[in-house]
């Protein structure tokens, strides 16, 4: 995995668990029409997300994946059940789309937020991309504002010639992520990423 790549999914799934009813009763905002929507408190949201999680365990052990129900924090670990099956497996595929309806976006309320970049980090990300498309990844996008990557950054597989031309970079550049100078590619070093 490269550093970018770790970077951009670097988002760890730590799930905290608060289920909790308020006595108020639900919240309302005003909408656009002039009506006014209920609101789902953070908590129902969190709650609602680990039962979904519950919900994927489920409908992948009915599919013959050995998937341990969610730990008390909602964290749900795939890693052993698949078996190192990559994503392109057709048993996989199979059970990924069966169960797509439980697969929800982790809510933001639970997701963990890395420490702030100085300004200097972020040029520095700034002035990686630019060395990225300048040493044969012309699409590398540059960071969000907050420094971190896009998700999609590069989605998809890379040809054996992306590959080889993402290595060289990746190794021309990871200095620069740290406020040196770039440096040359070495074809027998894997990057560090």
């Amino acid at each position: 995995m490269t550093r970018a790549r770790g970077t951009g999914a670097a988002l760890a799934l730590v799930l905290a668990l608060t289920a909790c009813d308020s006595a108020a009763g639900t919240p309302e905002v005003a909408t656009a029409g002039g009506g006014s929507a209920s609101v789902a408190p953070a908590g129902d949201v969190v709650a609602a997300y680990v039962e979904n999680q519950r919900q994927l365990a489920k409908c992948l052990r009915e599919r013959g994946f050995e998937v341990p129900d969610p730990d008390p924090s909602g964290r749900l670990d795939l890693g052993p059940a698949m078996g190192g099956r990559q994503k392109t497996d057709p048993k996989v595929l199979a059970a990924w789309k069966a169960c797509e309806e439980f697969n929800v976006p982790m809510p933001a309320e639970l997701q963990d937020r890395p420490e702030p970049l100085t300004p200097e980090q972020l040029a520095n990300r700034r002035e990686y991309a630019k060395c990225m498309r300048a040493n044969g990844m012309p699409s590398w996008p540059d960071p969000h504002p907050d420094g971190s990557w896009p998700e999609d950054m590069l989605s998809g597989e890379l040809t054996p010639q992306e590959q080889a031309a993402n290595l060289a970079a990746l190794q021309i550049c990871e200095p620069v992520l740290d406020g040196r100078p770039p440096t040359t590619a070495n074809p027998n070093e894997v990057p560090k990423g």
